[in-house]
């Protein structure tokens, strides 16, 4: 089995070649298409057991940061031997210097682990009526292979960003997204089956993808972003009751210290990123189910870099 810290290298190495990158991206696809088959809800990748996970916020192109955590931080090639899990946020491109890198080094992961790792979709892996800003990714793809091979691979990445889940669902336990819940569902519905059926609906694709909490005693307003919404507490508290969860686990936002918490210590933001924002560190947090007590001090569970 490959090691994390060769698949760092050899993901440089693939982003060399324009048929290299290709083959991973493929990969890629052929790892999420298999596991779509197993997702009992569309959208949502949902998880009946009780495990110890890394939680990953949004990457944008820092492997360096990334390389840092997985390799020196936490010993991942032990944690997944061992059975654990790593759970990526989103936002894997854009931004930052080592965009194809880091899609490169995910599809090896994914390809080498596949149902240890999960790879949650980020605003910033679009569906194509909702681009973010800025989106370069196809930008640095022309850089680096010309114009005509980068439509080619950008027209492949987003059939893995379009096979991406949205949610990841365990019950009993978290729900964790890039954004945030599916608000509008969450208040229509009572049954989680219900709330999760996200299928085609925008407004809820939205609202995972785009939406932060904020600490207001609201149930929600528009946001600043201009797509998704701001949650307060209140939507929080239906999502740990009607989907009984203990707390949320999200990225999305950057953080000065890489993580922040809100709404009663019940909502977890992770940013994996250094340096781009001002943001002094990153974070990712380790958090093992099997204590019926990780909710209570979940910044206990944070690793800072």
């Amino acid at each position: 089995m490959t090691s994390i810290e060769q698949m760092c290298e050899l993901a440089k190495e693939a982003t060399q070649d324009s048929y290299e990158y290709r083959r991973l991206l493929e990969d890629l696809l052929s790892a999420l298409s298999f596991e779509s088959k197993h997702i009992q809800q569309d959208h949502v990748a949902i998880m009946n057991r009780s495990a110890k996970l890394v939680f990953v916020g949004d990457i944008h192109g820092d492997i360096q940061t990334l390389y840092e955590i997985l390799v020196k931080r936490v010993d991942t090639d032990s944690f997944l031997r061992e059975g654990g899990y790593i759970v990526f946020l989103g936002d894997y491109i854009d931004r930052g210097p080592h965009q194809l890198e880091v899609l490169a080094f995910i599809a090896l992961l994914k390809s080498s682990w596949s149902s240890q790792v999960f790879t949650l979709r980020g605003n910033h892996e679009p569906p194509p009526w909702l681009p973010p800003y800025p989106h370069d990714y196809p930008y640095h793809l022309a850089v680096r292979f010309g114009h005509d091979e980068a439509e080619r691979l950008y027209e492949l990445s987003q059939q893995v960003f379009e096979h991406m889940p949205l949610l990841l669902y365990i019950p009993g336990h978290l729900l964790a997204m890039h954004g945030g819940p599916p608000i509008s569902r969450l208040l229509r519905y009572q049954a989680p089956n219900d709330i999760l059926a996200i299928n085609n609906d925008r407004e809820a694709i939205e609202e995972i993808l785009w939406s932060d909490p904020i600490e207001e005693e609201i149930e929600w307003s528009y946001s600043y972003r201009g797509a998704g919404k701001l949650w307060g507490s209140t939507v929080t508290k239906q999502a740990l009751s009607k989907l009984k969860i203990r707390a949320i686990i999200r990225g999305h936002e950057p953080c000065m210290m890489g993580y922040k918490l809100n709404h009663g210590n019940r909502v977890l933001t992770l940013f994996t990123m250094r340096g781009y924002y001002g943001n002094v560190n990153a974070a990712v947090a380790v958090i093992d189910l099997e204590h019926d007590s990780w909710h209570e001090e979940l910044e206990k569970h944070v690793i800072i870099v």
